[in-house]
C-alpha cells in the first residue's frame, strides 16, 4: 500500500511549561485536500510550523515520503517542497511581480565568469502566472505587488507553488480580507492543485466554506486531533457541533 505523503505520529510539543501539541497523529495523502479547522489557539498554525520546520517536536515523529524526519529547519522543508501561503506574508510590495515569483530562488546567468540575475527569464516565466492563475490583462510582469488586489496575491504565491514544483500547498486563512469574487477564485485554485496530484492542507475558521472543498477535515481543540472525518461522512453543521462542543461529541459518538 502506498504510504501517507505526511505522517504524523503521537507528536507532542511545549513550549516551557504550556503543552501546545499533545498527542497528534494525524495522515496527510498527495492528491488531497485537507481543511484544517479550529479555534484560535486549538494548535493547527502549531502543527503546520512543526511541518514547516519551524518547531521541533518535544516528542513523537514526522513521516515525509516514507523517511523520518530527523532534523527541523524551514530550508529543509522548502527542498521537501513543502509551500505555505499566507495571506499577509510572503510578498514584498516594492518589488516586481517577476521579482517575488522567484523570491530566494532567483535565477542567474554568467557574464565573463560574473553572476547577473536573469530578469528574462523572471519575465517571461511569471508572465505565464499572470495569464494562467487569473490576474488582469492589464497587468505586467514588471509591476509591483503593491498594485495587484488580495486576490491576485494570492494567485502568483499559488502559482509560484506550481512553478516549483512543489509538493505540498500549505494555505493559511487564504481568503482572509478578500471579495467574494476573490475567495471563490482562490478556492477554485486551491482544487486545481489538488487535482494535479499537490497535497493541499487549508487552514481555516470557517468550516461551511472548507466543507464544500476538502476531502477531509482534521479538527483541532486544544493543542489535540478531536476530529478526521471525510466530508462525505459528516455534515458542516455537524463539523461545526464538533467544534462548538470542544471536542466532546467525538467522545459521545464513539461511545455510542
Amino acid at each position: 500500500m502506498a504510504h501517507p505523503l505526511i505522517s504524523v505520529k503521537n507528536l507532542d510539543l511545549y513550549f516551557g511549561a504550556f503543552h501546545a501539541l499533545k498527542d497528534v497523529s494525524v495522515d496527510f495523502n498527495a492528491g488531497e485536500l485537507v481543511g484544517l479547522v479550529g479555534d484560535n489557539g486549538a494548535g493547527k498554525t502549531t502543527l503546520i510550523r512543526v511541518l514547516c520546520g519551524i518547531h521541533k517536536p518535544t516528542k513523537g515523529e514526522v513521516w515525509f515520503d516514507g523517511t523520518q524526519v530527523k532534523e527541523f529547519h524551514p530550508k529543509l522543508a522548502i527542498d521537501n517542497g513543502i509551500e505555505t501561503i499566507q495571506q499577509s506574508v510572503g510578498l514584498c510590495d516594492n518589488l516586481s511581480i517577476a521579482r517575488n515569483f522567484y523570491l530566494g530562488r532567483e535565477p542567474v546567468r554568467k557574464i565573463l565568469g560574473i553572476p547577473f540575475l536573469d530578469f528574462a527569464k523572471m519575465r517571461g516565466e511569471s508572465r505565464k502566472v499572470i495569464r494562467e492563475f487569473g490576474l488582469r490583462d492589464n497587468v505586467s510582469a514588471d509591476d509591483e505587488v503593491e498594485r495587484l488586489s488580495g486576490g491576485e496575491r494570492q494567485s502568483v504565491k499559488i502559482g509560484r507553488a506550481v512553478e516549483f514544483m512543489n509538493r505540498v500547498v500549505i494555505m493559511d486563512e487564504p481568503t482572509n480580507h478578500l471579495s467574494v469574487r476573490e475567495r471563490e477564485h482562490v478556492n477554485e485554485l486551491a482544487v486545481q492543485l489538488k487535482e494535479q496530484g499537490l497535497l493541499v492542507i487549508y487552514i481555516t475558521h470557517d468550516i461551511f466554506q472548507v466543507h464544500k472543498l476538502a476531502d477531509r477535515i482534521v479538527i483541532m481543540e486544544n493543542g489535540e486531533k478531536v476530529e478526521d472525518a471525510r466530508t462525505t461522512d459528516m455534515t458542516a453543521d455537524e463539523l461545526e457541533e464538533v467544534i462548538r462542543q470542544g471536542g466532546r461529541k467525538v467522545e459521545k459518538r464513539g461511545a455510542a
